[in-house]
């Protein structure tokens, strides 16, 4: 049970609360809101009033368990099923052997060693993961912490509960004094988390040897001070703290990633550590055992995870993710344990990442800080959710953390109609790869579902999974006939790496589809890209270039793929376009990027800066699905809608046999583009509840959503049961706990905002812009994630 007070941020917990209740409508465990006096009623023990606190959320299924005896279970299963446990035996060395199965040196208490060979390892070695992934080259990106609790002496009122309801107390979770207090045999358990400030982390030597090894049952002493703002708060909520005494305070040491959500996957040096998967930094242990367990053995077993569960995949984590860099982003995640998480939450400890004193993307990144740029986090990249030219050269961070529409919409609103009346730029951090050699065409053949790109020519594809779920929307450009260039969104960088790796290795072992000489390159840090976009995108490139001619449509036609040199700088240009508008996509070298950056602005200075979030409103008008919130390895490819175009089901590729299995048969729910009228300010922003208005039943659920600031109106998309869908019967959106009614929508929405006429610079060969096309094809592109796509644009 968690309760929410009457402050801003409670009023902020208390949104969280109504926004959570969906999950318990698709078969999560039931939790319901509950006033003031249902909390005192399933409480007796607490003291609170109505004026102080909003309300809770009650789950009446939950509870705590026993972790030894929990533990002991799983080892007497594991034993019945034929499973061996060594005990006191540690792993001191591990080697990949040819055949890419591990050798596996262990030592016993007494000195006596073992030699194992294992087709994969799972590297669960908890407060000392990061020494065994050292042993195989995978970096394991945590840190171990303390984390303190107390326990007092008996409290009559607790003894009496339990004698007379013969069960223990609810949980109860204070989100403003962030702990949480649960019965200790006729006592109380209080567990802080502190501020980010007052939390400690693990001596700084243990960062680079890891925790010492004979330290199994270490304690760090108890700080009761550290503790005595979360006590003093906990003593208003339960009077009866404060009449007994502490009988305990426990300080022990726990291991961490930098935000808190375990590393549970396959690890991303897939190309050097094969076969090894982590199940470790598990920062709330015991509770999520079960499921991260069998999450993790499916997924081994099968080849894919049985459910999307990005944000606890290793491979978020790239080689920026240092030891010192975690632990200064682990105090912010530890010290927001119970903070009320935003949709537009902007966290900015240990950013920029630096390579040694610069960010990552040093040069084009102080240039967009001095214009205002408020930064968005991108795998250790920064790139522009928008601009505010008066924050003076500081980011405002989480400062507009909101469930309502943001108070920044009014810089994002400008970024829209400048760029879509005249045109504009976006730096964006890609991720890129090179896919070279001799058996290219058929490795890339076999990865894609659609038919590969001709020379000089762009596609847009998908990775799918065995079971036909999305893995990821890459752009290919092919450079040469065996020789490709894959472009994906920054956030995929590893995750795409890793499974690029995965599919070679299964590949070239399988006799049948020999695919020796395939080399793979991450060029990601090689080159950066600057989209330039709007009805004047072509002018400005034509006339920079000094030949406006082959910037025409029919010279450089839609999805084409050039070498140009602009401002004397070369640079990779792609016809793509995710904002449905006339554009490219630029590609110099990395370290040409603010030079070419300064070229274009000096040659057009009415060229605006615009950002993800504008990108997002672009796509959402456009009917663009989004990667990473529309479509996943949640989301199958027919109900995700891809069509033939992206389904060549005449050729051979990863997915085609579940794709064909389920072809006769109408997938049971359906992606949409909806319209809803909620109320100004308000927008789906994914994760609410569709309901049939006619039925009442829930029949669906949103996947991502916003605000589209041409169209003035809010927008979302979802999945819908098909039987909904066909019956007619009306929609409607359930957000932050009120209704709103929700339609179908066909085709992009068409833009009510006048936008600026902007008389352009022509030369007499110039190509005029023509009126927006109303035809758009899917792509994607996310105002949180971002993508690379390509989508049809509105203006030729």
């Amino acid at each position: 049970m968690a309760g929410a007070g009457q402050t801003p941020r409670g009023q902020a917990k208390y949104h969280v609360g109504k926004s959570k209740i969906f999950s318990s409508q698709f078969g999560c465990q039931e939790h319901t809101l509950i006033s003031p006096d249902e909390m005192r009623a399933l409480h007796p023990l607490m003291n609170i009033q109505d004026d102080d606190i909003y309300g809770g959320i009650y789950t009446a299924g939950d509870g705590h368990i026993d972790p030894s005896s929990v533990t002991n279970a799983f080892a007497n299963r594991a034993k019945d099923l034929g499973g061996i446990i060594e005990q006191q035996t540690e792993v001191v060395a591990m080697t990949l052997l040819p055949d890419k199965r591990w050798e596996v040196i262990t030592r016993t208490s007494k000195g006596e060693e073992k030699r194992t060979v294992a087709d994969f390892v799972v590297n669960a070695a908890g407060l000392w993961c990061d020494v065994v992934g050292r042993m195989a080259e995978v970096r394991v990106p945590s840190v171990v912490i303390q984390h303190q609790y107390c326990i007092t002496d008996p409290i009559p009122a607790v003894k009496e509960y339990h004698d007379k309801h013969g069960h223990q107390l609810p949980v109860l979770r204070d989100l403003r004094g962030s702990f949480y207090i649960r019965d200790e045999r006729d006592g109380i358990l209080v567990g802080p988390y502190e501020s980010a400030e007052t939390m400690q982390l693990a001596p700084k030597e243990w960062r680079e040897t890891g925790m010492p090894m004979d330290l199994g049952n270490f304690l760090f002493e108890g700080d009761v001070e550290r503790l005595m703002p979360h006590l003093e708060r906990a003593m208003e909520i339960l009077p009866g703290l404060a009449e007994v005494g502490m009988k305990t305070v426990l300080c022990g040491p726990t291991m961490w990633p930098a935000d808190g959500n375990h590393l549970v996957g396959p690890a991303p040096e897939w190309d050097v550590a094969p076969n090894y998967w982590l199940a470790c930094a598990e920062s709330y242990g015991i509770a999520h055992s079960v499921g991260l367990s069998s999450y993790l053995a499916e997924w081994i077993t099968t080849g894919e995870p049985p459910y999307e569960l990005k944000e606890a995949d290793p491979a978020r984590y790239g080689v920026w993710a240092t030891k010192d860099w975690v632990s200064v982003k682990v105090r912010e995640a530890y010290g927001l344990n119970n903070h009320p998480h935003f949709p537009n939450e902007n966290l900015l400890a240990a950013r920029p990442v630096l390579l040694e004193t610069k960010p990552l993307n040093s040069g084009i990144y102080e240039l967009l800080e001095a214009k205002g740029c408020q930064f968005g986090f991108h795998n250790g990249w920064e790139s522009a959710n928008y601009f505010d030219p008066s924050a003076g050269g500081k980011q405002n961070g989480n400062a507009y953390g909101s469930f309502q529409r943001p108070d920044y919409q009014k810089h994002v609103l400008e970024e829209v109609k400048g760029m879509a009346s005249f045109g504009g730029i976006c730096y964006w951090p890609f991720s890129k790869y090179h896919v070279s050699g001799p058996g290219a065409v058929a490795f890339m053949d076999r990865l894609v579902p659609n038919r590969l790109p001709k020379v000089g020519r762009c596609a847009l594809s998908y990775f799918l999974t065995p079971q036909a779920k999305i893995g990821s929307e890459v752009m290919l450009a092919r450079l040469s006939e065996d020789e490709f260039y894959v472009v994906s969104y920054p956030e995929q960088e590893l995750f795409d790496w890793r499974w690029l790796q995965m599919q070679r290795d299964s590949f070239s072992s399988d006799p049948q589809t020999p695919l020796k000489d395939v080399d793979i390159k991450n060029v990601t840090g090689d080159f950066g890209t600057l989209m330039v976009s709007g009805p004047e995108s072509r002018r400005i490139l034509g006339q920079m270039a000094g030949d406006e001619a082959a910037w025409s449509n029919d010279s450089f036609k839609f999805y084409d793929y050039k070498e140009v040199t602009l401002a004397g700088i070369p640079c990779r240009a792609l016809r793509v376009s995710f904002t449905g508008e006339l554009g490219w996509e630029l590609h110099p070298a990395s370290g040409d990027l603010e030079p070419l950056y300064q070229a274009l602005k000096a040659f057009e200075p009415r060229l605006n800066d615009w950002g993800g979030f504008a990108m997002g409103s672009f796509r959402l008008e456009k009917g663009f699905k989004a990667f990473g919130s529309d479509m996943t390895r949640d989301h199958h490819a027919l109900e995700a809608g891809l069509s033939k175009k992206f389904l060549r089901m005449e050729k051979d590729f990863i997915g085609r046999d579940a794709l064909l299995a389920g072809a006769s048969v109408e997938p049971e729910r359906r992606c949409v583009h909806l319209g809803v009228s909620t109320p100004d300010g308000l927008d789906c922003v994914g994760n609410e509840a569709i309901f049939n208005e006619t039925t009442g039943e829930v029949v669906g659920f949103t996947t991502s959503g916003g605000f589209g600031y041409l169209a003035q109106r809010s927008i979302a998309f979802g999945y819908v049961k098909s039987s909904t869908l066909d019956s007619g019967d009306s929609l409607a959106i359930e957000v932050l706990g009120e209704r709103y009614p929700a339609k179908v929508q066909e085709g992009p929405f068409k833009p009510v905002l006048p936008l600026a006429s902007t008389e352009p610079v022509q030369s007499p060969s110039a190509t005029p812009a023509v009126q927006r096309s109303p035809s758009a094809a899917p792509a994607a592109q996310s105002p949180s994630m971002s993508c690379s796509a390509g989508g049809v644009e509105g203006r030729k």
